[in-house]
Formats: structure tokens, sequence, C-alpha cells
């Protein structure tokens, strides 16, 4: 029995004497080695089921099956793999074989050959895999098993790192700062900050073995530290020199 011969053909209920419908589509299990189920357009358009072991016998013009409770109307898509008629069949080393134009099947459904459009024949047994619109055979029998190509049941899951946020000074510590701030004169010739290093280097002494989490530059737009970069003694004074304590306060941890 070829597969295109159920296509179009009516159903029929002997008992009820009543044409069920007409078959629209072919439906087998996932590994493509048995026809499970037909699909039928009745009355209306209705979509009806029809599991192939409720078929009674299939003539040349029709399919009897006993009675109208064979079929049920279908409520949702199948879970079952679609017929692969005109599929396109590749071997499992990327070689393109044909089409699929004919499957052969047996008394009880079971796949025995599929018939590719340039009349290569490949058995059952050389079924690699089937998906939505290609099949794949194998090369050779026992050289390779793609079922064990099986992806992960979990995917990876990649976290997104947590933004940093950067450590506020006490307000105590704040308001010493704006006071200090407030003693800065501005030398005229280099546009720097100049303040009194010695102490006000001592009250940052807090932030030693910190690290800055932004590029702080001075008014020259050039880089005290980098993002990331450790604060010590030395770029401590030259941050506190050009008045960026506050700005380095508020960006290291």
């Amino acid at each position: 029995m070829n597969l295109s011969e159920l296509l179009n053909i009516s159903v029929l209920s002997l008992y009820e004497g009543e044409l069920l419908g007409v078959v629209d589509k072919l439906y087998f299990d996932k590994k493509l080695k048995k026809l499970m189920e037909i699909e039928l357009i009745g009355e209306n358009d209705t979509r009806l089921r029809l599991p192939t072991k409720n078929i009674y016998h299939i003539g040349k013009n029709a399919i009897t099956v006993k009675n109208n409770q064979a079929v049920s109307l279908k409520v949702e898509e199948s879970a079952l793999n679609p017929a692969p008629l005109n599929f396109k069949a590749y071997s499992i080393k990327g070689e393109f074989l044909g089409v699929v134009k004919e499957i052969s099947l047996s008394e009880k459904f079971l796949t025995e050959k599929f018939v590719l459009d340039n009349g290569t024949t490949l058995e059952i047994k050389n079924l690699a895999s089937s998906g939505k619109n290609t099949i794949i055979f194998y090369d050779q029998l026992g050289s390779v098993n793609v079922h064990k190509f099986v992806p992960n049941k979990t995917p990876k899951i990649f976290k997104t790192p947590k933004p940093t946020i950067a450590n506020v000074m006490p307000i105590d510590y704040q308001t010493k700062q704006e006071e200090i701030i407030e003693k800065v004169e501005t030398n005229e010739k280099t546009n720097a900050v100049i303040i009194d290093e010695k102490k006000e280097t001592q009250n940052a002494d807090f932030l030693l073995g910190r690290v800055c989490t932004k590029d702080i530059f001075n008014f020259n737009n050039e880089i005290l530290i980098k993002a990331h970069g450790i604060i010590n003694k030395k770029n401590l004074k030259e941050i506190n020199k050009y008045g960026k304590l506050r700005e380095l306060m508020l960006f290291s941890k």
C-alpha cells in the first residue's frame, strides 16, 4: 500500500451508511515507523480525527469504518509527525538525496520504504531523523546514532551582573567635606584646585584600598585614576590636589 493512495479518498461509516469525510492529512509516530492517524474534512469543513486502528478496510475508492464512533472531532493540533511527503532528503553527511514522493506501508500501516523523486528507495531502518520539512538518512547503518545528539533538557542560564551601586559617604563626612571644599583656592595659571593636601588627605585615609568604580579626570581632562583602580596614597594625594575627593567617595567601594 502506498501512502498517496490514502489522500483525498472518502471515509464511509458502514453501520450508518454515511459519508464521514475526505482524507486530508496523514500523521505518523515520532520515528515515522507507523501511520497513526488520518485527518478528515467533514461536512461544513469540520475537521475529524480517525486513528488507523479504527479503520475496517481500505478499498480502491474509499476507506470504511464500522460506525461513526470511529472518528472524533479535532479540537487541537496533533502531537504526531505529519507525513513527510515532499520533504527534502539528506544523508547524515549533508548529501542531498532527493525529495520524498511516496511511502510504502504494510497492511498494518508500518513504514517499509521511502521513494524519492529520482527513483531511489530507502528503507525505514536507514532513517536517522525527521523534522518539519527535512528527513535525514544514514549512509551506513551503525556508523553513528543521531539520537545521542539530544540537546540539554535545561538550557544554560546566563546571569546578568548586578549593577554596581556607588557607596555614598556618611552624611557627617559629606558635611565635613563640603566645609573643606569651601576652602579651595583656584590657581589661575594651571586651573588646578589647591587645598591643604596633608590635612585633607588624612581625612580621606578611609578610602585607601577601595576600588574606584569610574574614571576620574582632572580639569585638563587627564586621568587621575581609572575605573577598577585601587586607591593608594599616591593617587589619593593627586585626587585630593584637584578637589576630586567627593567624586572619589561617591564612586568607590
